[in-house]
């Protein structure tokens, strides 16, 4: 007697639906991603998990052969300290892509390394961070590409009055992945908050005032311990909450995470040790109440920054902190 396996159930045939659910599922995936994440996106997850072309890799080759804002050899003899102060000073002109970048804000000026992090929140003035951020707002509305904008308004206040309403409408932390809904309200929280010019506003400013991209973000990040100088001199809130759970967003959600792929390697990195400042300071005051755990976030970018081709302005800085708190961990 024939033996019809085709008839039977479990069989070849009774597996298509299955194979053909599968290819949809994998497809409309794959549109969610293209989406949400767009070819910019792409190329950054490919490059973290080391899939980058080889047209790729060559770019970032010729890209980390550009010095960024430590002087005119970008190597390590480049970064001084000055013994007579907290702070050290990086100086001289730079190219980037073989043009001169001495036009761009901070590419001539020397850039305060911190000695430690704590000594230099107890040693800063509200006015003189104050100024700092204040000065570079000002030269921001000296730039062709702000005035192509057309804010509404100097940049002094727009960006603040920006900042407030991110700290006002903060992303979700806990439970991100209970549902699709807010995995996708997590992924396009920046568009929702503020908008696609304000997107666009902020990925030219990351793009191109990197010279001075990590001196004014300490100051302001050292303003935060400062509320009353915040609120008084540029009429900002800024609650520890918000503070939290944008950390966490970062650190925690995949919805924050993507959108750290999506920038340079500067700017992912600073933001992650930032992020992680963050959290250590809620874990010392009993305030991580969704209990997020910072040891591989610390391990992992002493990793990034010390592999990483790109000469960060306050690698040591960076590396001396994390190495600190590396040590705090491993006894907890």
């Amino acid at each position: 007697m024939e033996n019809h396996d085709f008839d039977k159930p479990g069989g070849s045939g009774s597996a298509i639906p299955y194979i053909v659910i599968a290819l949809l599922t994998l497809v409309i995936i794959i549109l969610l991603f293209v989406f949400f994440l767009g070819p910019d996106s792409i190329n950054g997850l490919r490059n973290a998990i080391g899939l980058s072309s080889k047209s790729q890799q060559s770019s970032e080759l010729v890209d980390s052969s550009t010095p960024s804002g430590n002087g005119a050899s970008g190597g390590p003899g480049s970064l001084e300290l000055n013994q007579s102060t907290s702070f050290g000073e990086v100086g001289g002109p730079e190219t980037q892509g073989g043009v001169s970048t001495s036009d761009q804000p901070g590419a001539t000026e020397s850039t305060r390394i911190p000695g430690s992090y704590q000594d230099a929140v107890d040693a800063s003035s509200c006015a003189g961070l104050a100024d700092n951020v204040e000065a570079f707002f000002n030269k921001l509305d000296t730039r062709d590409y702000i005035k192509s904008f057309q804010l509404d308004s100097p940049s002094s206040v727009y960006f603040p009055e920006l900042i407030q309403k991110l700290v006002d409408n903060p992303p979700i932390v806990s439970g991100e992945t209970d549902d699709l809904f807010t995995i996708l309200q997590n992924t396009a929280h920046f568009f929702r908050i503020i908008g696609k010019k304000n997107i666009l506003v902020l990925k030219g400013i990351l793009d191109r005032e990197q010279a001075t991209f990590e001196q004014i973000l300490y100051d302001f990040f050292t303003l935060t311990a400062q509320p009353e100088c915040l609120q008084k001199r540029f009429n900002l809130t800024i609650g520890q909450e918000p503070m939290y759970a944008y950390a966490g967003f970062f650190l925690n959600t995949m919805g924050g995470r993507l959108y750290l792929f999506r920038r340079d390697s500067m700017s992912r990195m600073v933001v992650n040790f930032y992020a992680i400042l963050i959290i250590e300071q809620a874990n010392e005051e009993g305030r991580n109440k969704y209990g997020i755990d910072i040891k591989d976030a610390i391990d992992n970018l002493i990793i990034e920054i010390e592999s990483s081709r790109i000469k960060l302005q306050m690698r040591d800085f960076y590396l001396d902190t994390l190495y600190d708190l590396k040590v705090k961990y491993q006894s907890r």
